[in-house]
């Protein structure tokens, strides 16, 4: 009667285990923000996150300007490839934690400035941002700052 009692509880014991470590693995604590994104950079609710930010020093740049900024995304991507979707709208979040201005400028060429599409508001030192955006066409654009467009720049695939 008690090997049956030790061996009931011990099975008891590693199931909860075993169930405790689902929940952990695949669960959602209340309150917690799941990552929905698709390619680590465009959520599911057709948002797409970059931060601007500083990545060191630049040893290219002249004496004085030495920065290093980056558009990051929610995964922590460095300039990253966007893919979204043709005709959908996305709504573009920016944060700017630098000592520097930045302004998103979505462009007609995955090599930098063609012509300008689209484009978010100035966005302060410690200021953040947001604009929508609708790619009418499938393609590849491209997208870069206003003020640091050879450090902090990007391409679109539009499906």
């Amino acid at each position: 009667m008690i090997q049956r009692f030790s061996l009931f509880v011990a099975v008891l014991i590693v199931g909860a285990s075993s169930l405790m470590l689902a929940v952990q693995v695949t669960g959602q604590t209340v309150g917690e923000v799941k990552d929905t994104s698709l390619e680590g950079n465009v959520a599911q609710n057709n948002t797409i996150i970059l931060n601007a930010a500083e990545q060191g020093e630049d040893e290219t740049a002249e004496q004085g300007e030495g920065e290093k900024y980056r558009w990051i995304d929610g995964a922590g991507m460095e300039n990253p490839h966007l893919s979204i979707n043709s005709n959908t709208e996305y709504t573009i979040k920016i944060d700017n934690p630098t000592d520097e201005e930045h302004q998103l400028v979505i462009d007609s060429g995955a090599d930098g400035n063609v012509s300008e599409i689209a484009k978010g508001h100035e966005v302060k030192p410690g200021k953040s941002d947001e604009f929508k955006f609708t790619a009418n066409q499938v393609g590849e654009l491209g997208y870069h700052c206003k003020y640091h467009p050879d450090q902090m720049n990007g391409t679109i695939t539009v499906s």
